[in-house]
């Protein structure tokens, strides 16, 4: 009798095995809000490579590299008429600032694209999850 329930068992477990029981690689965000403090608020949730998918390709992009190896350390990307402050007027500027593959902060610019070294803006530092679930 034990021989019978453990084949019944065995058998019955064994046709589980091959159902692909994977979790949905689809990104928590479809979109990212217009607002800036929505927008910093949800860009923590995102990787690089799922906001690049969002926004499409930066404007520009400014690498920082090791000397030794030119391995990419940090990135600030840079896009242009994404966001809006309080008032509802556009920033020209919106830099995302990349450290290790995360997202570490988020900066609103009022300048064009060749002053973006010599003007300061609104800096948000960002928050990412510990889990998400």
């Amino acid at each position: 009798m034990k021989k019978i329930i453990f084949l019944i068992l065995f058998f019955s477990l064994s046709s589980f095995a091959d159902e692909d029981i994977s979790i949905s690689e689809a990104p928590l965000v479809d979109e990212l809000p217009v607002n800036e403090l929505e927008f910093v608020d949800t860009i923590g949730l995102l990787t690089p490579a799922e906001v690049e998918k969002i926004l499409g390709e930066p404007k520009k992009i400014v690498n920082i590299t090791l000397e030794s190896s030119k391995e990419v350390i940090a990135s600030s990307w840079y896009y242009e008429n994404i966001n809006t402050d309080h008032s509802g007027n556009y920033y020209p500027i919106t830099e995302i600032d990349i450290v290790d593959g995360y997202i570490e902060s988020v900066v609103f610019l009022n300048s064009d694209m060749d002053e973006i070294d010599r003007v300061e803006g609104q800096k948000y530092d960002i928050k990412r999850p510990e889990k998400v679930f």
